[in-house]
């Protein structure tokens, strides 16, 4: 089982670390799209749902773009991925449709629920500021490529 970010999420992550990390803190939509590696058709309806939750906010016309409305240490990842995706706690059983024994609850639930509680509470408790600081570090080559890094 992958669990990972799904685009929305990814795409919406990059173009705030970017905003984060952008100096004047604004920029326009070629610019993330560019920089970030994200299709522009689909960073604009991202974009659009972090205005809405008041993540982002648009200045139009010439010299417009987009910019971060709290500071980046104000951002959680949780409030970003929530923005995106909706709750992560949508109180789903983990074991849908199977036999279930107990009319309130199923076997699995105690351990998938403290599972998910710590995803929450992890990404509850990490910062846009700290993503974009471990960006530039990684970037500048003072951060070192972890061990466990999905990449090597």
């Amino acid at each position: 089982m992958k669990i990972v970010p799904t685009r929305r999420t990814d795409y919406g992550i990059r173009a705030l670390v970017h905003l984060a990390n952008e100096t004047p803190k604004q920029s326009n939509a070629a610019g993330i799209a560019a920089a970030m590696k994200i299709p522009k058709g689909f960073l604009h309806q991202v974009l659009q749902d972090l205005i809405r939750a008041g993540l982002v906010r648009s200045q139009p016309g010439r010299g417009g773009g987009y910019a971060l409305v709290p500071p980046a240490d104000e951002i959680s990842i949780l409030e970003i991925v929530e923005a995106l995706e909706g709750p992560l706690d949508q109180g789903q059983c983990a074991l849908r449709g199977g036999p279930c024994h107990w009319e309130e609850v199923c076997a699995l639930h105690r351990v998938w629920s403290a599972a998910r509680q710590a995803l929450i509470d992890r990404l509850g408790e990490a910062t846009l500021q700290q993503i974009a600081d471990d960006d530039r570090a990684l970037q500048e080559g003072r951060m070192e490529t972890p061990a466990d890094s999905h990449r090597r």
